[in-house]
């Protein structure tokens, strides 16, 4: 434990970055009182260091924290850091923010993430970085996932066609790839009653890269057919034109 404290320390990023990322998965083993007493503070200063990688290292083990003293009195201190990394100007970096949550949502639960952390998942959605966007949709199925198809409907679903009325074809883009990401957690009456009409919209788009993507959006449509005949009839009623 006192090594821990020496190591936060350390003038060499690398070694505060490995500290970060692997301390936590001492908890488990070590117990509350300890936790509490010795790895806790260290946790702390280390949700304030200078690096990114140093922080965003820290949220790959908060389970590990989470399972022995619980996270909820601890919100107000991880806030601020999960801001800053969301906000990182570095695209790699900013998909790995990224990944990590669906992670935070776990710990943090629905309340909190809706109020404090689901700007961050409409905003990356509309970045001028495509790998960035494209990890934002896997995000949003993730966390359909973990909080339900209502949460994706009042949550996720208003800011995805929100692109539709973009000027920027690459965002009216993002729309559809959005329902391709989504329909694999959605069921067939969300397809039906909120993505095909919308799509009807589309295929008139002025750009023809957008109106080839509704089809190929349709075509991943298509597995929910096989078990909802209803839906196999609407998607047969689309016209590509």
């Amino acid at each position: 434990m006192p090594t821990f404290a020496e190591l936060q320390k350390d003038s060499f990023v690398y070694v505060r970055a490995a500290l970060s990322e692997h301390m936590l998965s001492v908890c488990p083993i070590v117990g509350k009182q300890t936790t509490t007493k010795d790895i806790l503070p260290v946790f702390l200063l280390l949700l304030r260091d200078e690096n990114s990688e140093v922080r965003l290292n820290l949220f790959k083990r908060l389970e590990d924290l989470n399972s022995v003293v619980g996270i909820e009195d601890l919100q107000t201190s991880l806030l601020p850091s999960v801001e800053e990394l969301a906000k990182d100007k570095n695209w790699r970096f900013k998909i790995q923010v990224i990944n990590q949550f669906p992670m935070l949502a776990k710990q943090l639960g629905e309340t909190f993430f809706n109020d404090k952390l689901s700007l961050f998942c409409d905003q990356w959605i509309k970045d001028n970085i495509y790998s960035v966007r494209e990890a934002a949709l896997v995000n949003y199925k993730e966390l359909t996932v973990i909080f339900g198809e209502d949460w994706c409907i009042s949550r996720a679903l208003p800011s995805l066609f929100a692109l539709q009325s973009e000027i920027s074809y690459l965002h009216r883009l993002t729309v559809l790839f959005g329902m391709t990401e989504l329909s694999s957690v959605c069921s067939s009456n969300t397809v039906k009653q909120k993505f095909l009409p919308l799509i009807q919209t589309m295929q008139k788009d002025p750009v023809a890269n957008v109106r080839l993507n509704v089809a190929k959006t349709l075509h991943s449509l298509q597995t929910h057919t096989k078990q909802n005949n209803d839906l196999k009839v609407s998607l047969s009623k689309v016209i590509i034109f």
